[in-house]
């Protein structure tokens, strides 16, 4: 049965990003929608509409961006966890912009924690793999875990994510490990490889499900909204070029997204009806299919 309204949200508040990761698709769509941050009006009538649902789990302040790029982000994370306290707040962040000015708003706002990607510990992997300065990178990201030691338990408040690609060896995994559990950290979160994003990223072995489409394997499938900055609503966080839009919560609510378009969507979705042959889902990894997916040609 199906929840009547989202446990969790996905707010894009800005539309930039400062860095080219190999495994991304920003740097091949980032022309496509203008450089743009989310109007604090709009994010408040979100939120808003969020504290009068009880059901509300997180609220994770990034998509298909870097949070830091948002210079309203602390005020943003504030405003939500002061209207929803039970919900978690968090975002994921490549720690490049963590500027002492920036870092100490972060720390004196209401963000449950943060998520730091950083594909490896050595500069040349860094500055291929992600396109961002190492040096200045890796010292604004220990100053930040070395200020967050007076005021947060960053056992909790801070987790290390990275994955396997193909500038990062086993030696290097491990020594990235070593590195940062040397400096407080416990939370390390490591994928072993990246993937298409729905045929998105350039360079990377797509599939194409002829099957039919039976569901997501996604672990928020079907629990998660995903709004970009300008207010629409799009299928999900594979849907980089924005192919499928649900909604425009500048003149629409949340409640009525998510039981209207969005729920007809995933009637197609979930196998109740016939999806189209180019609709991102056929694309996407982590499509459930009746049998096993089939490479691309």
């Amino acid at each position: 049965m199906r929840i009547l309204f989202p446990k969790c949200l996905s707010i894009q508040t800005t539309s930039l990003c400062n860095a080219a990761c190999i495994f991304c698709p920003y740097a091949s769509i980032k022309d496509l929608f203008p450089n743009k941050i989310m109007e604090m009006s709009l994010f408040k009538k979100i939120i808003d509409e969020c504290s009068q649902h009880k059901n509300v789990e997180r609220i994770i302040l990034y998509m298909n961006n870097e949070p830091l790029t948002d210079p309203c982000l602390a005020q943003r994370a504030d405003y939500a966890k002061e209207k929803l306290p039970w919900a978690g707040v968090h975002i994921l962040t490549n720690g490049a912009l963590l500027t002492e000015e920036i870092a100490g708003k972060l720390l004196r706002s209401k963000l449950d924690w943060i998520g730091i990607s950083f594909h490896g510990i050595r500069k040349d992997t860094i500055e291929k793999a992600m396109g961002i300065n190492y040096e200045r990178s890796l010292e604004r990201i220990c100053a930040f875990i070395k200020k967050a030691e007076s005021s947060k338990n960053i056992k909790e408040y801070i987790m290390i994510t990275f994955l396997r690609h193909k500038y990062l060896t086993d030696d290097e995994k491990r020594e990235a490990e070593d590195f940062w559990r040397a400096r407080g950290i416990e939370r390390i979160s490591y994928f072993d490889g990246p993937i298409s994003r729905a045929g998105n990223v350039e360079g990377l072995a797509k599939v194409y499900h002829r099957e039919a489409i039976v569901g997501c394997n996604s672990i928020w499938a079907d629990e998660m909204i995903h709004i970009v900055e300008d207010g629409s609503v799009v299928l999900c966080c594979m849907d980089w070029k924005r192919e499928v839009v649900l909604g425009d919560l500048n003149t629409e609510t949340l409640v009525e997204v998510w039981n209207g378009k969005r729920s007809r969507v995933w009637d197609g979705i979930e196998g109740k009806e016939e999806l189209a042959g180019d609709f991102p889902c056929r694309r996407c990894e982590a499509a459930k299919v009746k049998t096993q997916k089939t490479p691309a040609e």
